[in-house]
């Protein structure tokens, strides 16, 4: 079985299955596209051979393929539906009026969002990670507050 920085792929599997999953939901919007997308994720590690220099650089490349196979899913498959009651969202489910939230902003504000507030990243990590410019990644934060101040209103903090 493959081993990662120590950590055996099931140890990886269940450190950031729930990330994973958030961020699939967070970008496909239905449950079952989630399920598939989590697992290509997981599936292109377990073949990949890739040696990673800390668990950062190895959390970095999860959130960077999980990204891209959402894109990928949702050019070939167009559906707008989920039901986020059927998907563990773990530590977070007090949050879930902020996640129906989230998920109602744009993809690229949606994600950005989420990697600062939930999985604390800078700026320049989630530039780096989406390879965008700082810049880019400042606007659609801001962007996303906005949208989000906007939509819950009183319940913004």
């Amino acid at each position: 079985m493959n081993s990662f920085n120590g950590l055996s792929f099931d140890e990886i599997v269940e450190k950031y299955s729930d990330m994973i999953t958030r961020i699939c939901i967070l970008n496909l919007k239905n449950t079952e596209d989630a399920k598939d997308c989590f697992q290509n994720t997981f599936l292109k590690l377990y073949l990949s051979n890739k040696a990673f220099t800390n668990d950062e650089h190895l959390k970095a490349w999860l959130i960077r393929v999980c990204v891209n196979e959402c894109k990928n899913y949702r050019y070939y498959w167009h559906r707008n539906s989920i039901q986020i009651e059927d998907v563990v969202v773990s530590q977070h489910q007090n949050d879930l009026f902020v996640i129906f939230e989230i998920m109602k902003l744009p993809k690229k504000q949606r994600n950005i969002l989420y990697l600062y507030y939930y999985e604390g990243y800078k700026v320049y990590e989630i530039a780096q990670m989406l390879k965008m410019k700082e810049n880019t990644v400042k606007s659609h934060l801001k962007r996303a507050r906005d949208n989000l101040k906007e939509r819950l209103g009183e319940f913004y903090e």
